[in-house]
């Protein structure tokens, strides 16, 4: 049981592998959550009782796989203001995403080449400030300008122009992610512009 407290002092949720991996069984979970100490969120997935959700830790704590990008990447990275309605995550090809899509309702799956998926891929601290996988900045900027079509133009432009004013921006890490991108002519072209 102190590993579990510990375990919660750190993460706000807690999942029934999570628990095995500590050796605490399902049982245990759900009499915690019948005494009122955790709250079951979904099956499989509790979390400390009075925590205010955290959209973030919900839908990726079940796959180390998930990674926030373009939109929802943009405001974690404050390159928006904008708080995402839709969540926007990457999986890589082959990845079975339709539990996650039950789920949630305002949730965008872009499917990449499992050889690009892990590019760019970082952690961040969400506004709640619990650790989620997220795109870095370069990555984020690169894949808004190959969907830029499917983005509202205001926080296409507003996250690309951030960027570009940023002071810890990687115009190098741009440069090689354009080049696996196949789209290195284009992110010159934005650099002129901006820089």
């Amino acid at each position: 049981m102190d590993a579990l407290r510990g375990y919660l002092t750190v993460n706000p949720i807690i999942t029934n592998r999570d628990a095995e991996n500590m050796g605490i069984g399902r049982h245990i979970l759900s009499d915690l959550a019948s005494q009122g100490v955790i709250e079951r969120i979904r099956p499989g997935v509790y979390q400390k009782t009075g925590e205010i959700i955290d959209d973030f830790i919900l839908i990726s704590s079940n796959s180390s796989r998930i990674v926030f990008s373009c939109q929802t990447a943009l405001y974690l990275h404050n390159l928006s203001d904008r708080t995402p309605n839709t969540f926007c995550i990457s999986v890589p090809q082959g990845y079975n995403a339709s539990h996650i899509k039950k789920r949630y309702e305002n949730l965008q799956v872009r499917y990449v080449k499992k050889e690009l998926h892990p590019v760019g891929a970082t952690k961040i601290e969400t506004p709640l400030g619990n650790t989620v996988q997220v795109y870095d900045m370069e990555r984020t900027i690169c894949d808004i300008i190959l969907y830029r079509e499917k983005i509202d133009k205001q926080i296409f432009t507003d996250g690309v122009t951030r960027y570009f004013k940023r002071a810890d921006k990687d115009l190098r890490t741009l440069i090689k992610y354009s080049r696996k991108f196949n789209m290195e002519d284009e992110i010159r072209r934005y650099m002129e512009v901006l820089l």
